[in-house]
């Protein structure tokens, strides 16, 4: 690795440590009014940080930051006030406390959006919607609590500033200190957040926001990870909010405002979406323009220079700032992508798969039946399967055939639990019933699906999408390093293990699919269409590959390419209009007229 690409790689860690630094050797010559207007750029990139965690990284646009940030402010403002008298120190009971409060109540949130499974714009609605109710309930809310008094449109005030020191004589910092604290308080909750999106919880956030179906598909608990992402994102807004009463000594219900909740985003978008670092930037190129243009620079026209430079930055840096330059940057960093352009043909290694198969079998048990009884599901008029009772069993390839629409994909995917059957019951080895057992769940006890089309996470390489599918079985980063490199030799795939999986041809993606799935070490393996978009000798791969599986697990194929089926010598189904219509061998099949019949579109039996 080049020193540029090292330089890269850790530029997330190693530039705002430097941005940090200077901050600080600033701070020594900063006059006190500007180091206390800067204070609160550096609060809101903290509030845009919480944000980016949502947003960049879990994908989901929340416009209710600001209600976690004003939630936290004052739950933090209202325990600073009863306890500081007695310890001198504020920021050991603001921060915790407003951090607890907005992430409890971002938590209770994310449960509502993400178990309700809540669409995109849905849960951005419902987001704005409570930071509109939290400023309409704040216009009237009065309460004492302790020295506390929440006066309604009056606020909270006579907020203890920032005290470090204990005791009762402890005195507030000067502006120039709150600015210095302020930088340190939030350089640490950016490394702690860099940490958690650089480890293996960050990575299948990652993922859940390139495909959340795959991500389930691997095992991962999809909804449980988001309302962890989203409750962490809420105590970092919290910790804003606590700083930002501590830092003005008054909370009003206008921090729950629209315009609040909208210049959020903004500071994201400036800075660079999914950056982390970049909602910094953001705050301090807006605060600072606002700043310089408020000093009267353009004659009074401060809002109108603003928003053009904020439509400016928005249209033409589509990546914001930090994105445009690292998108410079990559111009000058080898490509390598390349690897992808001079891959031959994939071929297994059959000798490898079998030694990986008997690792398997003997960590994750025998192979397991999969049983379907009397399977029915509706789609209003349309019933794609229609009460399907089949037994899967190992020794040699299940295939199901038969004319588009005849339900054999549907079939797959109520096995899987992507459809939920409306009666009837799917089982998993002898008395494991999963008809209602969620998709994870399935995969966990021995399930391994690979969908009609690819599904990989486009922006990670090659072997990072195995490792993330190997982890999900084992927990364990030593034994999914281990895992997805001999999945990668067994399918030829060492050149391209830094290659991103988005530029892969089809074919490539389907057999990175199927060793993602392969990585599970499943006992039952479900595969839609698996040759689609594979070459001739590509295809004689996988039939080879099928054909080894099929040995030690169960395997379940739906397949069009009725050579492809013939080559696999294994139990054939052939299903039409959602039922079981004939099974048997590939030949005998291909000899029944009433087979030709549904094919071809004629006779009585379409």
């Amino acid at each position: 690795m080049t020193f540029s690409e090292k330089l890269y790689k850790s530029a997330g860690l190693t530039f705002p440590i430097i941005a940090t630094g200077a901050a600080l050797i600033a701070a020594s010559v900063m006059n006190p009014y500007l180091a206390y207007v800067a204070t609160s750029w550096i609060i809101f990139g903290l509030l845009g940080l919480s944000l980016d965690i949502v947003w960049g990284r879990g994908g989901l646009l929340s416009l209710g930051q600001t209600a976690f940030y004003g939630l936290g402010g004052y739950f933090g403002s209202v325990i600073v006030l009863n306890l500081s008298p007695v310890t001198g120190n504020t920021l050991i009971w603001s921060l915790p406390a407003g951090a607890a409060f907005g992430g409890l109540c971002a938590a209770a949130l994310g449960w509502i959006i993400f178990f309700a499974r809540m669409g995109p714009l849905q849960s951005t609605i419902l987001s704005y919607t409570l930071t509109l109710l939290l400023w309409s309930l704040t216009q009237s809310f009065q309460l004492d609590v302790g020295q506390a008094s929440i006066g309604g449109d009056n606020g909270l005030s006579n907020i203890p500033g920032m005290v470090l020191s204990f005791g009762g004589n402890a005195e507030a910092l000067g502006p120039v200190a709150v600015f210095v604290a302020t930088i340190l308080i939030s350089a640490l909750v950016y490394l702690l957040t860099r940490w958690l999106m650089k480890g293996t919880f960050g990575r299948v956030v990652d993922c859940i926001r390139i495909d959340a179906q795959k991500a389930e598909l691997l095992g991962y608990d999809v909804r449980m990870y988001q309302v962890a992402n989203f409750a962490y994102a809420g105590a970092v807004a919290g910790v804003a909010g606590a700083l930002f009463g501590a830092w003005a000594n008054y909370l009003s219900p206008s921090i729950f405002s629209v315009q609040e909740a909208l210049l959020v985003p903004i500071y994201v978008l400036v800075g660079g979406l999914g950056t982390l670092s970049g909602a910094f930037v953001g705050a301090i190129a807006v605060g600072g323009l606002s700043y310089w243009l408020g000093g009267g620079a353009v004659g009074g026209q401060t809002t109108l220079i603003l928003g053009v430079v904020l439509i400016f930055l928005v249209l033409f840096l589509k990546n914001g700032m930090l994105g445009a330059l690292g998108d410079l940057w990559r111009q000058y960093l080898p490509d390598t992508n390349a690897a992808a352009r001079d891959a031959g043909a994939v071929s297994i290694d059959p000798d490898v798969l079998e030694g990986l198969l008997k690792d398997a079998a003997a960590q994750a048990g025998p192979a397991k039946n999969l049983a379907t009884r009397d399977a029915f599901k509706r789609f209003g008029g349309v019933v794609p399967v229609n009460r399907v009772s089949r037994l899967f069993e190992p020794g040699r390839p299940s295939s199901l055939i038969g004319p588009n629409g005849a339900g054999k994909s549907s079939f797959l995917k109520t096995c899987v639990g992507i459809y939920t059957p409306e009666a009837g019951s799917i089982y998993l080895g002898s008395d494991d019933d999963i008809t209602r057992a969620p998709i994870f769940e399935r995969v966990r006890r021995g399930m391994g699906v690979k969908n009609q089309k690819p599904q990989v996470f486009g922006s990670l390489t090659v072997f990072d999408n195995l490792w993330m599918a190997a982890y999900a079985r084992t927990r364990n980063k030593t034994a999914a390093t281990e895992i997805s490199g001999k999945i990668m030799g067994m399918l030829g795939f060492t050149n391209q293990a830094a290659v991103q999986a988005s530029v892969l041809s089809h074919g490539q993606q389907q057999w990175l699919d199927i060793g993602m799935v392969l990585c599970l070490t499943p006992r039952v393996i479900l595969l839609d269409e698996p040759a689609a978009g594979m070459t001739n000798e590509e295809t004689r791969e996988l039939s080879s590959l099928v054909r080894i599986l099929a040995r030690y697990t169960t395997v379940i194929v739906v397949e069009h390419d009725m050579e492809f089926v013939r080559t696999l010598e294994g139990h054939v189904t052939v299903l039409h209009q959602g039922e079981v219509f004939a099974e048997g061998d590939i030949d005998t099949l291909r000899a029944n007229d009433r087979v030709l019949d549904i094919y071809l579109g004629r006779r009585a039996h379409v």
